[in-house]
C-alpha cells in the first residue's frame, strides 16, 4: 500500500486565520492585504517546523501529525485564556498545553507506526475546511478589495479655505458624567479650550450608542433610519454603515472644493479612511483584524517574553501617534481635512494618568468591558472606574498639548472640533441594558473652534449631527437646515433595533410586551449557595441566551444540585425539572423550551431552562 504524502499541517496552518476572516468579513470591512502576511507567515513556520521534525523523526507522516497538533494548541490558546479569565494560575495554560504537546510528541513518535489512516483522514478534513473557507470568503474578499481615493478638482480659491481637523476621542463622557460617576474634574481642560475659541456644548449627547452608527451619521449629517429600515431590526451587518464613513457625504463636499483629506489610522476596522488623499500610520501598528486573531493564539506569549513588545504597547503607540502627529498636518498643502479617531479613553485601559505604562488584566481586546472577567460585579465596576478616570487624566493633558501645538503650526485660524463618539459604560451590560445606563452611554464631549464670532452658533445641547451642517455653511456658503437633537439607543447585538434615548419607557415596554414573557428553571452548583438578586440573575441569564432580544421574565425557579465542577446536560436538566414538578417543587410548565449551558451571569456554571409563560 502506497504509504500518504500528509499535507493538513499546511492545510491547517490556514484554517484558523480563514475561519476569522470569513466569520468577520461578512459583517466588518477587513481588506485582502490584512490576510496576506499572517497567512503566510503560518504556512511558513508550519513548513519550517515540519522540515525540522522530519529530519530529527525521519518520518513526513509523523512529524506532520505533530506539527497538526501544535497548530490547533496554538490556535485554541488564546480562545481557552479568554474563557478560564485571569485569576486562574498564569502557569497553569501554559502547563496544560505542554502536557499536551509532550503527550502527542510520545505518541506520534513511535517509530514502528505510520498513522497512514490519520493522516489521509486528515488531509480531507482540513482540505474540507479550507475549501469551505475560500468558497465562503471569496464574495468578501472582492467586496472589501482596495478602493482608490476620489479625484480632487483644481481650486483656485480653495486656498483661502482654513484647515479642518476632526478628531473623535473615542467614549470620552460629559463635565458632568466625568464628575458624578468618575469623580473626575474635567474643567480645567474645557476652560483651556474655551480660552482658546472653542464652544464646549455642556449638555451635548451623542446620536447613536456605538462607534460606527455614530461616525456614520455625523459624516453624512443624517440619522440612519433608512439604513436601519434596509438592514432590518434582527440585522448585525454593518458593512452599510462602514462604506458610509469611508464615503461620506463630509468628504465630499470638501473633496469637491478642493481638499486635501488626511487620515490617521486607529486600528479600529472601519475607521481608518484608508481612501483618503494621505493615510498616515504608526510604523508597527496592528489592524482590528490582526489584533483579533493574535488574541485567539498562544503569540501573546512571544510578543511579551522574547520581544518585549505586547499588544498593549503596540495600543499605546496607535493612540499616541495621531496625537504627536496632527499637528503636522498643518505643514501640509492647504486646505487640509484631517480625520482622526482615538480610541481613547474608551478601554483597554493602557495609560496612568501621566502617561506611565499600564498593562491591564488578561487578554487584549477593544471591547467597553475589557479583557477579563469577575464573579464580583461591584470590583469590574471599581476597575473600569479607576482605568478610565486616569486615562481620561492623560488623553485630556496630550489633547490639549496636540490642539496648542495645531494652534501656533497653523498659518490661518483653523477650525479644529474634538468630539467624543459615545460616551462610556461603566455599568453598562450589552446583553441586557437597563435605561437608567443609557446616560452615561450617550452623554459626550462635544467641543467646536471656528474661526471668527460663528462659535457662537454652537448651542449646549446640539449634537455630531448637525456639527458639519454648522461648519459646512459657515465655510462653504451651503444652506443645511438643522435636523433635531435626538440620542438613539441600541444593542451590539441588534445595532440597527433603535430605542429613542429620551423615551425609556418605550424601551421597557417592548421588553414586556406580551408573548415574549419567560420563566426560566435555572440548576446551579450547590457551592455556592446562588445568585443574592434572583430578578437579576435572571434577567442577565436572558441576556446571555437571547442578546439583542425583547424578552422578559415572568418566575424563575433555582435549583441547588451537586454535579461535576461543569455542571450537567440540558437534557439531564429537564429530568430534573420534571423530577421538581412531579414532587409540587415546580409548577408544570410544559415541555417546549429553550436550554442554556455554559457560565452563568456571576461566572459559575448554571444549566437554564426556558420556557415560554402560559400564565395570565
Amino acid at each position: 500500500m502506497k504509504r500518504p504524502f500528509p499535507v493538513h499541517h499546511l492545510l491547517f496552518a490556514l484554517t484558523p486565520i480563514l475561519f476569522l476572516y470569513v466569520h468577520n468579513a461578512a459583517k466588518l470591512p477587513i481588506t485582502p492585504s490584512e490576510l496576506l502576511l499572517p497567512l503566510l507567515f503560518s504556512f511558513v513556520a508550519s513548513l519550517a517546523l515540519w522540515l525540522l521534525l522530519w529530519l530529527v523523526m525521519r518520518n513526513s507522516r509523523r512529524s506532520a501529525l505533530v506539527v497538526s497538533l501544535f497548530i490547533v494548541l496554538f490556535f485554541l490558546y488564546g480562545r481557552v485564556n479568554a474563557v478560564i479569565g485571569p485569576r486562574t494560575a498564569p502557569w497553569l495554560l501554559p502547563a496544560a498545553a505542554a502536557g499536551v504537546m509532550l503527550t502527542g510528541i510520545l505518541l506520534f513518535g513511535r517509530p514502528r507506526r505510520e498513522f497512514g489512516g490519520l493522516t489521509v483522514f486528515l488531509n480531507l478534513v482540513s482540505l474540507a475546511l479550507v475549501a469551505i473557507n475560500l468558497v465562503t470568503g471569496v464574495p468578501a474578499l472582492v467586496r472589501n478589495g482596495p478602493s482608490g481615493g476620489a479625484a480632487r478638482p483644481a481650486r483656485t480659491d480653495a486656498k483661502d479655505l482654513p484647515d479642518i481637523y476632526y478628531v473623535i476621542l473615542d467614549a470620552h463622557a460629559r463635565t458632568d458624567v466625568l464628575k458624578d460617576v468618575y469623580d473626575y474634574d474635567d474643567s480645567g481642560f474645557t476652560r483651556w479650550l474655551e480660552e482658546n475659541g472653542f464652544h464646549v456644548a455642556g449638555a451635548s449627547r451623542a446620536n447613536y450608542s456605538q462607534t460606527y452608527l455614530s461616525l456614520a451619521s455625523s459624516l453624512n449629517m443624517m440619522y440612519l433610519d433608512s439604513v436601519a429600515r434596509r438592514a432590518g431590526p434582527e440585522s448585525d451587518n454593518r458593512l452599510a454603515i462602514v462604506h458610509m464613513i469611508g464615503n461620506s457625504r463630509v468628504v465630499k463636499e470638501l473633496r469637491q472644493r478642493g481638499y486635501t483629506i488626511v487620515s490617521f489610522a486607529s486600528g479600529y476596522g472601519g475607521t481608518d479612511l484608508k481612501n483618503a488623499d494621505i493615510h498616515l500610520a504608526p510604523r508597527w501598528g496592528l489592524s482590528e483584524f490582526a489584533n483579533v486573531l493574535i488574541s485567539t493564539t498562544a503569540l501573546p506569549l512571544v510578543l511579551n517574553r522574547l520581544f518585549k513588545k505586547s499588544q498593549f504597547d503596540l495600543h499605546r503607540e496607535s493612540v499616541l501617534y495621531p496625537l504627536r502627529h496632527l499637528p503636522d498636518v498643518a505643514r501640509l498643502a492647504h486646505p487640509v481635512f484631517a480625520f482622526a479617531h482615538i480610541v481613547s479613553p474608551h478601554p483597554p485601559f493602557v495609560f496612568g494618568p501621566h502617561g506611565e505604562k499600564v498593562n491591564p488584566r488578561g487578554f487584549f481586546t477593544m471591547n467597553a468591558a475589557g479583557g477579563f472577567g469577575s464573579i464580583d460585579e461591584d470590583e469590574v465596576w471599581r476597575d473600569y472606574v479607576a482605568g478610565y478616570r486616569n486615562q481620561v487624566a492623560f488623553i485630556d493633558a496630550k489633547a490639549q498639548e496636540m490642539v496648542g501645538r495645531i494652534l501656533a503650526a497653523s498659518p490661518r485660524p483653523p477650525v479644529i472640533i474634538l468630539q467624543a463618539d459615545h460616551g462610556p459604560g461603566s455599568i453598562l451590560n450589552w446583553d441586557d441594558p437597563e435605561p437608567d445606563q443609557w446616560p452615561e452611554r450617550m452623554a459626550i464631549l462635544n467641543a467646536v473652534r471656528l474661526p471668527g464670532d460663528t462659535v457662537r452658533r454652537f448651542y449646549d445641547s446640539i449634537t455630531p449631527v448637525n456639527t458639519f451642517r454648522l461648519v459646512l455653511d459657515r465655510l462653504l456658503n451651503d444652506t443645511f437646515s438643522l435636523l433635531p437633537d435626538r440620542s438613539w439607543f441600541s444593542t451590539t447585538a441588534r445595532p440597527y433595533r433603535f430605542f429613542d434615548a429620551d423615551s425609556p419607557q418605550t424601551y421597557a415596554a417592548t421588553h414586556g410586551a406580551a408573548g415574549t414573557e419567560l420563566s426560566i428553571v435555572a440548576f446551579v452548583l450547590a457551592e455556592p449557595a446562588g445568585p443574592d438578586n434572583p430578578a437579576l440573575y435572571a434577567r442577565r441569564l436572558v441576556g446571555l441566551k437571547y442578546p439583542g432580544e425583547s424578552r422578559s421574565v415572568a418566575r424563575v425557579y433555582i435549583r441547588h444540585i451537586r454535579a461535576k465542577p461543569d455542571g450537567i446536560s440540558p437534557a439531564r436538566a429537564f429530568e430534573f425539572y420534571r423530577e421538581a414538578v412531579r414532587a409540587g417543587d415546580v409548577p408544570d410548565l410544559g415541555n417546549e423550551h429553550d436550554s442554556y449551558e455554559g457560565k452563568g451571569p456571576d461566572g459559575q456554571p448554571v444549566t437554564a431552562l426556558f420556557f415560554a409563560d402560559r400564565t395570565p
